[in-house]
């Protein structure tokens, strides 16, 4: 059974695009920016958050920290059963190196997005830690240039 959306009014919609622009904005600079005081914008907020509309996470940017390489990497495994997944995506959480996971239907199974300082140590990656999962059959590798536009949702 699919989770009809949640009801948004106009000032949840402000508030969640005024974070998308600033993030890092105080409570009160929130209040003001979309015409409410503090007590209420608190308690929206916190609704907000409670119901997973808005998570709370750290945007860490790659380049920053050293992480030179990023690129995405599609995974076709030898049998697509749950057990079979289940596992593959159990062992690849634990690598520090994949940021992302996607399951996906199409012509492989998984789309991973990963981070790693350079083409050595993707290599190292590629070459060590996933050729340990035995449930792989395949591993193509696209490589991230640039990101010039990333978004995390939009409200319809």
């Amino acid at each position: 059974m699919t989770q009809s959306p949640p009801d948004l009014d106009r000032i949840d919609r402000k508030i969640i695009d005024a974070l998308r622009g600033d993030a890092r904005m105080s409570n009160a600079e929130l209040a003001e920016r979309v015409g409410l005081t503090a007590a209420p914008m608190s308690r929206r907020l916190s609704r907000l958050y409670a119901s997973g509309i808005i998570r709370q996470t750290v945007v860490i940017d790659p380049q920053s920290v050293g992480l030179g390489l990023q690129a995405y990497v599609e995974i076709t495994l030898d049998r697509t059963t749950p057990q079979v997944g289940e596992r593959f995506i159990n062992l690849v959480k634990r690598m520090v190196e994949v940021v992302e996971i996607h399951a996906v239907a199409g012509d492989f199974d998984f789309l991973l997005k990963v981070s790693v300082r350079d083409m050595a140590d993707f290599k190292r990656l590629i070459w060590q830690e996933f050729d340990r999962l035995a449930e792989i059959k395949t591993i193509r590798s696209t490589m991230i240039f640039d990101s010039p536009k990333i978004s995390y949702g939009y409200l319809p």
